[in-house]
């Protein structure tokens, strides 16, 4: 498997953006409508169609600094905006939407589509949720995988921050982050397995190939994976934030964990991680966000999140950073202390649902998941 070298620590990002309609707040199945005007574009290869057709993606180039990165994701975000609202329609973040119903979604007419459900039948339209992807270049393939596992390591506090996803089918899942429990029921979805070295790597991922459920990485949901054909290490269980501003910043965040993971200064505690603690600590995530005890492996100790975190931006910034990511992570670290973007949603829909009619058995209708889906479409650029 060729490993494409490119610039340790360059990045870059991919959003999975909701096309929601105006009228009713509804997610709207006109992804292909939305391509094709994209598609003449000169820039059409940032946009991307996914399994489903509430989906468009947009991926940023590949950048040195957040600053520029910020400035390009709003640009290309901004063109699918206005063509969605020629239609009728407009972009939104979160990791799910309130009336996510997996059996309403509609498969893309492409090969790729078509792929997935001749092989999974149902499961790739529960499993179209919306999820921020950040690619990190690094140096080579052994450094790939020493990235790459300790990114998988601290995959349970990305969950926290990134916490977008409290509502699916009409009602509040109990969880902060219900998205990232979709890739769990793939036979190979979930958490990378820890390896040694890229040969070890190639072997796993032969063993995976020969069960004919997967061509090639792709075809992989794993949190975390190398990009041979990049010469990146891209994390996959990021929800999509609420606003731009913040997927930025979660991307700085990566590069910065990654910077540390490649100086050999954030790695796993000498002692044994006791059975299924990090599968564990993956679902306290999920459920409670910033507020869950997570599995620290860098010291092999359970601990508060935002104390995890707090103890890695203090290292961070005792680093050399560019000034935009030492801003992006001083950001991140307040907005943090505040408001995370799962108590944005149901504070936003809480206040609808206190303002609505006090009747029985009132239900609500197009009119407040309209509200709701345009107070979103507001933050995405905010």
């Amino acid at each position: 498997m060729h490993f494409q070298h490119s610039k340790a620590l360059t990045f870059g990002m991919e959003l999975e953006l909701q096309i929601v309609d105006d009228a009713t707040g509804r997610l709207s199945p006109s992804s292909a409508a939305l391509w094709r005007e994209l598609e003449v574009l000169p820039e059409h290869e940032r946009f991307s169609l996914e399994a489903t057709q509430s989906t468009i993606e947009v991926t940023t180039s590949v950048h040195e600094d957040a600053d520029a990165m910020e400035d390009e994701a709003r640009e290309l975000v901004r063109t699918v905006k206005q063509i969605a609202r020629r239609q009728s329609a407009d972009l939104r973040g979160g990791g799910t939407h309130i009336l996510q119903f997996w059996n309403e979604h509609e498969f893309t007419e492409t090969e790729r589509a078509a792929e997935l459900h001749a092989k999974y039948g149902f499961l790739p339209k529960r499993f179209s949720t919306y999820g921020m992807h950040v690619h990190v270049g690094v140096p080579g393939k052994e450094e790939a995988i020493q990235v790459a596992n300790v990114l998988q390591s601290l995959c349970p506090l990305f969950i926290a921050l990134s916490a977008a996803s409290p509502f699916q089918q009409g009602v509040d899942t109990g969880f902060c982050a219900a998205r990232p429990l979709e890739p769990l029921v793939y036979p190979y979805g979930g958490p990378m397995p820890r390896v040694e070295n890229w040969a070890a790597f190639e072997k796993v991922a032969q063993e995976i190939f020969d069960s004919g459920l997967a061509k090639s990485l792709k075809d992989i949901y794993w949190d975390v994976r190398p990009k041979p054909e990049f010469g990146t290490v891209e994390v996959r269980v990021f929800d999509t934030p609420l606003s731009v501003r913040k997927a930025v910043s979660l991307a700085a965040f990566t590069r910065a964990c990654a910077a540390l993971a490649l100086q050999g200064e954030l790695g796993y505690a000498a002692t044994p991680i006791p059975y299924n603690t990090e599968r564990v600590s993956r679902f306290m995530a999920c459920r409670d966000g910033m507020d869950a005890h997570l599995f620290n492996p860098a010291v092999g100790e359970w601990m508060p999140a935002r104390k995890w975190f707090n103890r890695l931006v203090e290292r961070m910034l005792q680093q050399p950073l560019c000034d935009a990511d030492a801003r992006r992570i001083r950001s991140l670290h307040k907005l943090m202390a505040e408001e995370q973007d799962s108590d944005i949603m149901r504070d936003t829909w809480g206040d609808i649902v206190n303002r609505s009619p006090a009747m029985a058995h009132w239900v609500p209708g197009p009119r407040e998941y309209a509200f709701n889906s345009r107070e979103h479409c507001a933050r995405l650029l905010a």
